[in-house]
C-alpha cells in the first residue's frame, strides 16, 4: 500500500513539474460524464496536447472502499471517452477519498487530467507502467464487517467520552485484535438536526463535520492506548450525513445517530 502511494505521489509531482492540468468536477455519487465534461475534453483534444495522466478522486463521505470504487469509475469514464475519440490509451489512476485543505468537499469529487508536450512523456509513462504493475500485485481490501460502538456515550456537543463508556472501547479493542492483518477505519457520526433553510449551507455543516471528526479521533487515540497499532487505523468524520433517524423522536434514537463505527477491511 505504501509503495503504491509513493508511486502516485511521484506521478502527480511529475505532472505538476512538467505540465498543466484540467479538473472535471462531479456531483455527489456520480461518475457519468455530462455534456459539459465532454465539451471540456473535446476542447482539450483540439489543442493537440499530450495527455500524461488521468487521476480519479472522491470526497470523504461514505466508506473507504466505496469511495475508491467511485474514483475508479470516474477516471475510467474519462479514459473511455478519450479512447472513443481515437486518443492513445492512458492508464487511469484512482486514489479514492481525499480532502484538500482549504477546499470544500465538492473540490474532491473530480478527475484530474495532466497534459503536456513531449518533454515529460517518457518519465511519466515509466512511472505509470510501474504503478500499473504494482496495482496488479496488490491484493484488494474488502469490507469484512462493521463494528458499531453502540454503548459509547459522549458529553453533548463534545468529543469527550463519558467515564462509564470506556468498557465499550475496551470491548472494541479486544474484538479488533481478532483481525491482526486487517485495517480499521473509524467513522464518527453526530446527531445534528439542521433546519431546512440551512440544509445545503456549507458553513452550517462545518460544526457537525468537525465534531464527528474529533469523536472519531478520540476513539482512535483510545484504541492505540489499548494496543491497536496506529498504522492499521484511519479515522474520519461524516458529520450528520448518515443519520439512522432523520427526525429522532427520543434520546435513544439521538444516541444511535451520534454513534462511532469501525469498518474492518481485510485483503482477499
Amino acid at each position: 500500500m505504501k509503495q503504491a502511494a509513493l508511486i502516485f505521489i511521484i506521478m502527480i509531482s511529475a505532472c505538476f513539474s512538467f505540465g498543466q492540468n484540467l479538473n472535471l468536477f462531479f456531483d455527489v455519487n456520480k461518475y457519468e460524464l455530462t455534456n459539459e465534461h465532454k465539451a471540456q475534453l473535446t476542447e482539450l483534444l483540439n489543442r493537440n496536447v499530450t495527455i500524461t495522466c488521468i487521476v480519479g478522486y472522491a470526497d470523504s463521505n461514505g466508506t473507504k472502499a466505496y469511495n475508491k470504487n467511485l474514483s475508479r469509475k470516474r477516471a475510467e469514464e474519462v479514459s473511455k471517452y478519450l479512447m472513443g475519440n481515437f486518443y492513445d490509451k492512458i492508464i487511469p489512476f484512482y486514489v479514492g477519498e481525499q480532502h484538500t485543505p482549504g477546499k470544500d468537499l465538492d473540490f474532491d469529487r473530480r478527475v484530474e487530467i495532466c497534459f503536456e508536450g513531449k518533454k515529460a512523456i517518457e518519465e511519466i509513462k515509466a512511472v505509470q507502467d510501474s504503478a500499473e504493475i504494482n496495482q496488479k500485485k496488490d491484493s484488494v481490501a474488502v469490507t469484512t464487517e462493521k463494528y458499531e460502538l453502540s454503548n459509547i456515550y459522549f458529553v453533548p456537543d463534545r468529543a469527550i467520552i463519558e467515564p462509564w463508556s470506556f468498557y465499550a472501547v475496551d470491548d472494541a479493542a479486544k474484538y479488533l485484535k481478532r483481525f491482526p492483518n486487517c485495517e480499521f477505519e473509524i467513522v464518527g457520526h453526530v446527531n445534528y438536526e439542521l433546519p431546512p433553510s440551512l440544509a445545503n449551507n456549507p458553513k452550517a455543516m462545518e460544526l457537525p463535520q468537525k465534531l464527528s471528526e474529533e469523536r472519531a479521533k478520540t476513539v482512535y487515540d483510545l484504541l492505540i492506548e489499548r494496543g491497536i497499532p496506529a498504522e492499521s487505523m484511519t479515522h474520519k468524520g461524516v458529520g450528520n450525513t448518515q443519520m439512522i433517524y432523520k427526525n429522532p423522536k427520543n434520546d435513544e434514537e439521538k444516541r444511535k445517530n451520534m454513534r462511532v463505527e469501525i469498518l474492518i477491511y481485510c485483503n482477499k
